[in-house]
C-alpha cells in the first residue's frame, strides 16, 4: 500500500506522518463489511490501530469508524481519539484498501447522487 505523507499547517509543529493499511478483513455480517489493520508512523513511533470497521451505509457507500468497545454501561464508545488530520486520511486509507480488495466501489459523482 502507498504511504502517503502529510503535514499540519505551518502554524503548528510540523510532524511527518506515514499510513499503511496491514490488513482488510471481510466480515459481511449486518452493516459490518469489513475490518480493517492499519500502521501510522508518527515522526518514527509507529502505532498500529486493529479493529478500524468499514459500515455499509444506505443508499450506497461505505463509512468508516475507528475500533469500539462496549462500556461497563453496556454502550458502544470509540476505543482512541484521533484529531480529523489523522482520523480522515485513515479513513481514505481503508476506503481506497476496500476498493482495490472488491469490497467497496469508488465514489464518483455519479454513483453518490441523491446520497
Amino acid at each position: 500500500m502507498d504511504r502517503p505523507e502529510f503535514q499540519q499547517p505551518s502554524n503548528m509543529r510540523s510532524s511527518t506522518v506515514a499510513i499503511t493499511v496491514l490488513s482488510v478483513t471481510p466480515a459481511r455480517a449486518g452493516k459490518l463489511l469489513a475490518l480493517a489493520s492499519v500502521e501510522v508512523v508518527i515522526n518514527g513511533v509507529q502505532l498500529t490501530i486493529n479493529g478500524i470497521q468499514a459500515l455499509r451505509v444506505e443508499p450506497i457507500g461505505t463509512k468508516i469508524e475507528l475500533p469500539k468497545f462496549r462500556a461497563a454501561t453496556g454502550e458502544w464508545q470509540t476505543a482512541i481519539s484521533l484529531p480529523d488530520d489523522l482520523r480522515g486520511p485513515i479513513g481514505d486509507i481503508v476506503r481506497d484498501a476496500l476498493v482495490e480488495h472488491g469490497l467497496a466501489v469508488r465514489q464518483t459523482p455519479s454513483n453518490t447522487a441523491g446520497a
